[in-house]
């Protein structure tokens, strides 16, 4: 009977796993098609974009007078003669009720407009993308072609460009729709506005153009785009700058620059940030490394020294950023002596004088620049 008792127990065993499985298997299996079911039959409250036209055409037939128009312009017909006997000299012939107006026995035309009820989007099965398209949330007078930027989706603006949207309409805030494409860093909402016409010097909620307002944060793409449209790459900042900039600004050189100092240029903010492919882009685009603040006069250069950076030092002195140096001056601040090194060879030495005493020169790498 033991033996008998322990063959049972470790066949239950051995299907107590199976069990499991199929238990588990059939409780997802009824989840999902129960989450697909639900999802089938929901109906957001908002209406659709694809019938907006359809429902503000149902707007302006309700609107329209229930009167015939046709009587506006046809005269009433006149009224028949009326067939009867001749009357007796001395008598008078009856008298017929006037006919009735043709305007009260016409109906009026009743205008039917049924709209074609929305495709129902499903989980798992339709794009991600068509969802947002059909189902837009309360805006609060955001313009539709807003929602697609701030989704960037670059392929419905597009799209609602193609039907009359208009690339240079403003937010309820005063933003214009390329400035806040910039701040999102929305590359390719940028391009397709500007395929569009939006106009890349309107300036936004800040009062800044667009190319400054980008040159605040990498996005080599969007300046690409910007600059291939026609935008001054030496535009210089507007002044006041507004607080919502300078927040934004980590540096406090730049930051310094931009609240107390006029003139700032993209090329400017770039150097200060470090931004090695923006101001390389910029400089191909025609920026000029010579184009100073107006009134401390501090240079690009300048500006990128103070953060130290020495290879961006390098391209804003003209030389080519996918090169290294082949001449390179070694300066012993001990001995007081400077070694030219070319390709690695010493072709010259010279003694040098690098301060007077209590000023003297920091190790370090430099930049040999001139004077100025």
């Amino acid at each position: 009977m033991s033996q008998k008792t322990s063959r049972l127990s470790k066949t239950l065993h051995g299907l107590l796993p199976i069990l499991y499985g199929c238990v588990l298997t059939a409780t997802v299996l009824g989840v999902v098609v129960l989450v697909v079911m639900v999802s089938g039959q929901v109906r957001l409250k908002e209406v659709p974009v694809p019938y907006l036209k359809a429902s503000l055409l149902s707007r302006q037939a309700k609107a329209q007078p229930t009167h015939n128009p046709a009587r506006l312009v046809t005269p009433p017909a006149p009224p028949k003669p009326l067939s009867h006997s001749p009357t007796e000299p001395g008598r008078e012939s009856p008298k017929m009720p006037p006919p009735a107006l043709a305007e009260d026995s016409v109906s009026p035309p009743e205008v039917i407009l049924k709209a074609v009820p929305a495709w129902p989007w499903t989980p798992l099965r339709d794009d991600v993308a068509d969802f947002f398209r059909t189902h837009v949330p309360p805006l609060g007078g955001m313009p539709l072609l807003g929602y697609a930027v701030m989704l960037d989706d670059a392929e419905w603006i597009s799209q609602l460009i193609a039907h009359g949207a208009d690339a240079n309409e403003r937010t309820p805030a005063g933003d214009t729709l390329l400035c806040l494409a910039v701040r999102l860093g929305a590359a390719e909402s940028v391009r397709a506005l500007l395929y569009g016409g939006a106009d890349f010097q309107q300036p936004g909620l800040e009062k800044q153009p667009p190319l400054p307002l980008a040159s605040l944060r990498r996005g080599v793409e969007i300046y690409r785009a910007l600059l291939a449209a026609g935008a001054d790459p030496n535009t210089r900042f507007a002044h006041p700058v507004t607080a919502a900039i300078l927040n934004r600004v980590t540096i406090r050189d730049l930051r310094n620059a931009l609240e107390s100092d006029r003139g700032v240029t993209p090329l400017i903010a770039c150097a200060s940030r470090g931004d090695v492919e923006g101001a390389a882009l910029l400089m191909r685009w025609g920026a000029s490394p010579a184009k100073c603040t107006t009134r401390y006069h501090r240079y690009p250069i300048n500006f990128a020294a103070t953060q130290g950076y020495l290879f961006l030092m390098r391209i804003l002195l003209g030389r080519d950023p996918d090169s290294e140096p082949n001449v390179l001056v070694t300066v012993n601040l001990s001995t007081q002596r400077a070694w030219v090194t070319k390709e690695g060879r010493v072709i010259d030495s010279c003694p040098v004088s690098t301060g007077r005493a209590g000023y003297a020169t920091p190790a370090g790498r430099y930049v040999i620049t001139d004077k100025h």
